[in-house]
């Protein structure tokens, strides 16, 4: 029973570690990435379950179970390496041919392998379980096994040469490198142990070993990152409404754009209402073409270039229509500043 209590283990420690991937639909989870890594744990789990069954039902020697389980447990490992071959490369965002070609490779070595498995319910070409209840590997199940080591190791030396490639680009990329070679020799190597002995569960360590691996190394910092970002996002929000507020509640007519490409960023109500807009929503995102006539707009862009090649505001009278037609004088003040994305913006 040693054997299912160490997949035991294996389950709760997936669990527990994974539990925000596994469980909890997260907005980090709707890119494909995260998809395609979330179906490879809940592959992992089935492989558990499975492994779990076969360490119970060999030790009370119930041999149809056990040659059904068997069945299930191969179809587990192939479902498992499909996934791991074609999440890999999305996480890296590698692409080529090699990419391609391991990833094709992944999935026909795994086809081969549901194939064959089901095969063997008819014919014994891969394993057989006597009526004793003993489990005997064939030479094409040994094949097969090979075949995934090699898959396995070729891609962790893949990813520890593109690890090389990426080392003076990106500091951010070099665990996910690291961490994939890693879990591949890890994998490959306890596979081989798997190969000579069957009746040893190392192939569940290994997945145990891998996923731990990923989740200290790249998912926690993933997820550190992605909170950083939501409060960042949060802070930038509420500057927003501050600013927002600050100008919308100044009584003169007040707003802010970037010179360069003259888009508003923000405006109060006396701004819109002057540009004829109903809000300062409908000003936000457009230019001085959308709102005036070509006359006013390069007037305002010469004012804009005015203030941001001076050191302090820049102050002048001008006389402007209203909306009703009327030509009224205006003290204008405009200043350049720079906001929190380091962008250098001008306040009028």
């Amino acid at each position: 029973m040693y054997y299912a209590s160490i997949d035991l283990i294996a389950i709760l420690i997936l669990l527990i570690e994974n539990q925000d991937i596994i469980f909890k639909m997260d907005k980090k989870l709707k890119i494909k990435t995260w998809m395609l890594y979330r179906r490879f744990l809940l592959t992992v789990l089935v492989y558990y379950i499975t492994d779990t069954l076969w360490g119970i039902i060999e030790y009370y020697k119930l041999s149809k179970l056990l040659f059904f389980d068997t069945t299930v447990y191969f179809i587990a490992m192939a479902s498992a390496l499909v996934l791991w071959t074609t999440c890999v490369f999305y996480y890296l965002k590698e692409n080529g041919r090699l990419v391609r070609f391991l990833i094709i490779t992944g999935r026909i070595l795994a086809t081969i392998i549901t194939v064959i498995t089901l095969i063997n319910i008819f014919i014994p070409i891969m394993f057989t379980v006597d009526d004793a209840c003993v489990y005997t590997g064939l030479p094409i199940r040994d094949a097969l096994l090979i075949a995934q080591i090699i898959l396995l190791f070729i891609i962790s030396i893949y990813a520890a040469t593109a690890y090389k490639r990426v080392e003076d680009r990106q500091d951010k990329l070099k665990p996910r490198y690291r961490t994939v070679a890693l879990f591949g020799l890890i994998m490959a190597a306890f596979l081989t142990i798997q190969l000579w002995f069957p009746y040893l569960p190392v192939y569940a360590v290994a997945y145990l070993m891998g996923t731990s691996l990923v989740r200290v190394f790249v998912i926690g910092d993933e997820v550190e990152d992605y909170k950083q970002d939501i409060t960042k996002q949060k802070r930038t929000a509420e500057l927003s409404k501050t600013v927002a507020s600050l100008i919308d509640n100044m009584p003169a007519i007040t707003f802010t754009k970037e010179p360069e490409t003259s888009m508003y960023l923000a405006c109060n109500q006396a701004f819109a209402e002057y540009a004829g807009k109903k809000s300062p929503k409908e000003v936000i995102g457009l230019t001085d073409a959308d709102l005036f006539d070509e006359e006013m707009g390069k007037r305002f862009a010469k004012d804009d270039r005015l203030a941001m090649s001076m050191g302090e505001p820049y102050v002048f009278v001008e006389d402007i229509i209203d909306n009703d037609g009327n030509t009224r004088q205006f003290k204008t003040t405009k200043l350049k500043y720079t906001d929190a994305f380091g962008r250098v913006c001008v306040l009028c």
